[in-house]
């Protein structure tokens, strides 16, 4: 232990408490060897990295650490970066994240990036829970096999779509049809929704009947994650995807759930980290365009957090 406290000492004169700090606080279970390796081959490029990183993004406060965590894990499964997934499995565990949530933003990315990848970050998810001996978290807290459908009422759900029967004629026939609780998912988180709806109604109805039972009657009203945070995860998918046509419609999706144009802007400036910029240009773009078509750029023109402290 000694020797580690001297290996940290060293870090800190070298590069600044700030950074060296929040690193070893968001990431204790491989500090110092996360600063090491880089600092080993290129201080230079290490106090760079430290000072935009740890010493400057990590420290931003526009999201909650739970939030933040979640958005990475499910960055991490559509990349198909094991490595780093494990990695932030065990500190979103350590900052408040539950295994539940953790598992189920896992769970959640079949539906953007399909089984394979999600398989094996379960394994890996599964192998974090094993070692820290919780496994048991995650038995305790199944949902039942019917998952909360028990509990859903049309009536009650009608007040919250966001679609009206005008804009939606065929409603009544296509809820018939294919049975309401998937549709009314749809109309309540995604007007674009009725639009891929119909649409493939028209090309295959026991492809859509499955689709809509997958997920908008049960992946989208699991309710472990509140539909916010879901979505916000998914914004980060998108972004480090590079999807920009469901990207658009998630953005409109997380606006309608609660989220700020500064939290979403957030997740895409944090991706910055992972992905490099291009994409968060190019996403970026598509958030401004959405906000100005809304008159909503003042929420995030006036929201900005102050220059960073450049003295030396």
């Amino acid at each position: 232990m000694a020797k580690q406290d001297e290996r940290v000492v060293r870090l800190r004169q070298k590069y600044g408490a700030k950074a060296i700090d929040s690193a070893a606080r968001l990431h204790p279970h491989e500090f110092p060897e996360l600063v090491e390796w880089r600092d080993e081959l290129d201080p230079h490029y290490t106090k760079l990295w430290l000072d935009f990183t740890y010493g400057g993004m990590f420290n931003r406060g526009v999201l909650d650490e739970r939030t933040r965590f979640l958005v990475l894990i499910s960055q991490f499964v559509v990349l198909d970066e094991m490595e780093e997934l494990g990695s932030h499995i065990r500190s979103a565990l350590a900052h408040g994240v539950s295994p539940r949530e953790a598992l189920e933003v896992i769970l959640q990315a079949t539906v953007y990036v399909g089984y394979p990848k999600v398989k094996r970050s379960a394994r890996v998810f599964r192998e974090v829970l094993s070692d820290l001996g919780r496994m048991d978290e995650i038995t305790k807290t199944q949902l039942p096999l019917e998952g909360n459908s028990a509990g859903r009422s049309l009536e009650r759900e009608r007040a919250t779509w966001s679609v009206s029967d005008e804009e939606f004629p065929r409603r009544k026939e296509l809820m018939k049809k294919y049975g309401w609780e998937g549709i009314s998912t749809g109309l309540r988180l995604q007007p674009h929704h009725v639009h891929t709806v119909q649409r493939t109604d028209r090309v295959d109805q026991h492809f859509l009947k499955l689709w809509l039972d997958f997920i908008y009657a049960g992946m989208y009203t699991r309710g472990i994650l509140d539909d916010k945070t879901r979505i916000l995860c998914v914004v980060g998918e998108l972004v480090v995807l590079d999807e920009m046509a469901q990207g658009e419609n998630h953005i409109r999706n997380a606006l309608m759930q609660g989220a700020t144009p500064r939290e979403i802007l957030e997740v895409m400036l944090q991706a910055t980290v992972y992905v490099g910029m291009p994409r968060f240009v190019r996403v970026m773009g598509v958030l401004v365009r959405v906000l100005e078509e809304q008159g909503r750029m003042a929420e995030l023109t006036e929201t900005q957090l102050p220059l960073p402290d450049l003295a030396l």
